[in-house]
């Protein structure tokens, strides 16, 4: 279960590099199809030295992927109405530790499994002019049943953002939003951050049927 959750993750993750320099945006699914190409590539060609060499394998993560997700965007989604109470300066620290669980959580998985996965993609269909999107994918893995995988996207300053995953019909945004109102009914928000800029909030895998298999 937690394997296939970060499996999902690693998808994303590697999914999430952007061409640069576009004239205009591509769609959705052709700016995620190039980045796979990308990725995978990156981390063939440094995997070893990423391995041995681990704060500057977190660093290229942080520079090179973290950003083709919509982080601030994700951040006031799972904290919801918690986001309007907070003050600008919580809101900075949460987006910035948010984004460093992330990779602490999930950078080791994609560092191990880049290399064992085949995406299926699904056509996309949008209006003209739309400015969110959901690209539908099935990741494929030896021996092992397809993982549905969902990337909602949005467009943000001519670039597709990644703004939230779903794993067979699970919510990355929805998991960690119910994660975090729990936490909050007991603690707040300062004592959250402080705990996760310590690296001592530990994140849970959400469960389904198939994510058992």
């Amino acid at each position: 279960m937690i394997k296939q959750w970060m499996t999902g993750i690693v998808a994303a993750l590697g999914l999430a590099l952007a061409a640069q320099a576009v004239a205009a945006p591509k769609a959705p699914d052709e700016t995620l199809k190039t980045a796979v190409a990308e990725i995978q590539d990156l981390l063939a060609k440094n995997h070893v030295k990423y391995k041995a060499d681990k704060p500057s394998y977190f660093k290229m993560v942080d520079e090179k992927i973290v950003p083709h997700f919509d982080v601030p965007y994700i951040a006031r989604s799972v904290l919801a109405r918690n986001w309007k109470t907070a003050t600008p300066e919580q809101q900075t620290r949460f987006q910035e530790a948010f984004k460093n669980m992330l990779i602490r959580s999930y950078a080791d998985a994609m560092l191990e499994n880049y290399d064992s996965v085949k995406v299926e993609w699904k056509p996309v269909r949008m209006a003209d002019g739309a400015t969110d999107a959901t690209v539908n994918t099935s990741l494929l893995r030896n021996g092992k049943p397809p993982v549905g995988i969902g990337f909602s996207m949005r467009l943000v300053s001519d670039d597709w953002k990644i703004a939230d995953i779903t794993i067979e019909n699970l919510s990355l945004v929805q998991n960690f939003r119910g994660q975090f109102t729990s936490e909050l009914k007991k603690n707040d928000l300062n004592s959250l951050i402080t705990r996760m800029e310590g690296g001592q909030f530990s994140t849970d895998t959400p469960k389904s049927g198939a994510a058992q298999k």
